[in-house]
């Protein structure tokens, strides 16, 4: 495996069992991402890398009880939701006389534990798409909002520096390392010390004798919140007890456009 196949991750493979409305489409020789995330049932292939942040978005989401890649297709001439990828080919042989865009598949579907639903178009920016294909959006929304799941449209910074890019990453790693990394002693010192008011993560570091790979751990865990939609987790990020609060991990919208 070369080192860049090593960054980006393993092409996918299609399963006879999978029952979605249709695998990640072909990319044609470019790269295919896979991660792996509980609450899509396990590995999941995306397209490109920011539908891969973006997954890291919702995995870390506290309101977020499920997610889907490419969950279901519309139908833009009937005006239906098409569940099966059987459903799909037959709408397209259906119209493949009618002129225009005919179908639209969402990048993802998400079910809130709350009980209420969405569809998510994930951009690029600076690759957000032409007239045409954002007037397929348009024709899209009505249809998704009827059938219960309203279209939000991301759209991923350009700069790579950008916080939420630096730390969806880290705080994905984190939700797994919380039974492995935090114990009663640490979660104590770290109260102990915050309840004296907000530190810099430098500063909670050097006086607690912490590594500053537990902080992400102490954020996702619900023992430390900060704002990590304008701030990278690095030193000068400034901590405060968030009381098992999760609502700091609530950060899709600041991407919403």
């Amino acid at each position: 495996m070369t080192r860049e196949s090593h960054a980006y991750g393993r092409r996918g493979r299609q399963s006879e069992s999978d029952s979605g409305i249709r695998q990640v489409a072909s990319t044609f020789g470019k790269p295919k991402f896979s991660t792996f995330n509980e609450k899509a049932s396990g590995h999941i292939n995306v397209e490109h890398n920011p539908e891969r942040l973006i997954s890291h978005l919702l995995a870390i989401d506290p309101r977020v009880k499920a997610f889907h890649p490419q969950p279901f297709s519309v139908d833009l001439v009937d005006q239906r939701l098409l569940l099966t990828k059987e459903a799909k080919n037959e709408a397209w042989h259906r119209h493949r006389d009618v002129e225009g865009e005919k179908l639209y598949t969402p990048d993802f579907s998400i079910d809130f534990v709350d009980g209420l639903h969405s569809a998510v178009e994930v951009k690029a920016e600076g690759f957000e798409g032409h007239r045409i294909y954002w007037d397929k959006i348009a024709r899209a929304r009505p249809i998704l909002n009827a059938n219960g799941y309203p279209l939000r449209t991301v759209v991923i910074p350009a700069d790579a520096g950008h916080p939420l890019r630096a730390n969806a990453w880290l705080l994905k790693q984190a939700m797994g390392r919380i039974t492995t990394y935090l114990n009663d002693e640490i979660v104590e010192k770290v109260m102990e010390r915050c309840e004296r008011g907000p530190v810099t993560m430098s500063c909670l570091c050097k006086e607690l004798q912490l590594h500053p790979g537990l902080i992400p751990v102490l954020l996702v865990a619900g023992v430390l919140s900060g704002d990590l939609c304008q701030h990278r987790i690095h030193g000068t990020l400034e901590l405060s007890l968030a009381y098992g609060d999760l609502s700091h991990l609530c950060m899709i919208e600041v991407l919403e456009k």
